[in-house]
């Protein structure tokens, strides 16, 4: 008699690369990214949470991985996010959608990715859950239609054309050069492929993101935040941790 398959499913956690410093979720192995810098060489690998979407460089201080508090270290690189937003405290956040449709066309080669500057890649998932542990709120989420946002679709569709990624932001910016030999060759077809293709990518890029930032899966969410409490959250929780002064 034949048996049937295993009506078992395979736990969540199997095969994870630890918690999620953001819900506690499981961390997969999620893609290997090229560095925003063209000048170093310094590839990063990534796992994404399968609960919450949150993406986390590994090796870095806000990953398990680390062996150290990847929960702390998460929330201070959030508190060091919100001291950059405009209005501080209660202000809005600007980063890359780790849930967009460019992030999934990308991957590793997604334009937004600011490695490994940023161990981070949020969501709005994550951000809620992350606002919520430190003592911040979050109050509103809304994704624009144009700003850097299409300049980031724009440079993703164009890195699945060209040898070096982000090519035109790099050539343009100064950090990539050609240097000898195949990368001269590599570096001048680049250049033919952007010039020519610019503007048909352009035409791809523009609805598309549009599109994407109306059904909330647009590249930039701006996330609207109170974090007053936050650095009394993370002092509260230190000195919990602390030992007691002695007598």
């Amino acid at each position: 008699m034949r048996e049937s398959p295993p009506r078992g499913e395979v736990a969540p956690t199997a095969g994870s690369e630890g918690e999620c410093p953001s819900c506690g979720g499981p961390l997969h192995r999620w893609v290997k990214a090229h560095p925003a810098d063209a000048r170093s060489d310094q590839e990063t690998l990534l796992d994404r949470c399968e609960s919450c979407g949150l993406a986390v460089a590994r090796p870095s201080r806000v990953h398990p991985a680390s062996g150290g508090d990847a929960r702390g270290a998460a929330e201070r690189e959030l508190e060091r996010l919100i001291e950059q937003a405009a209005n501080g405290a209660r202000g809005e956040l600007r980063v890359p959608n780790r849930r967009s449709l460019q992030a999934a066309i990308g991957e590793g080669s997604w334009a937004a990715l600011e490695l490994p500057g940023r161990p981070l890649i949020l969501t709005p998932q994550a951000l809620e859950s992350l606002l919520e542990r430190s003592g911040g709120e979050l109050e509103r989420v809304r994704y624009p239609a144009l700003g850097r946002n299409q300049r980031w679709m724009w440079q993703t569709l164009m890195n699945a054309l060209t040898f070096h990624p982000n090519f035109a932001r790099e050539a343009i910016a100064g950090r990539l050069r050609p240097r000898r030999g195949r990368d001269r060759l590599t570096f001048a077809i680049d250049l033919v492929v952007s010039v020519l293709a610019a503007p048909l990518v352009a035409l791809v890029s523009l609805p598309l993101e549009t599109g994407a930032a109306l059904l909330r899966r647009g590249g930039e969410m701006r996330a609207t935040v109170r974090a007053e409490r936050i650095g009394q959250a993370s002092s509260s929780a230190s000195s919990a941790s602390s030992p007691a002064a002695s007598s």
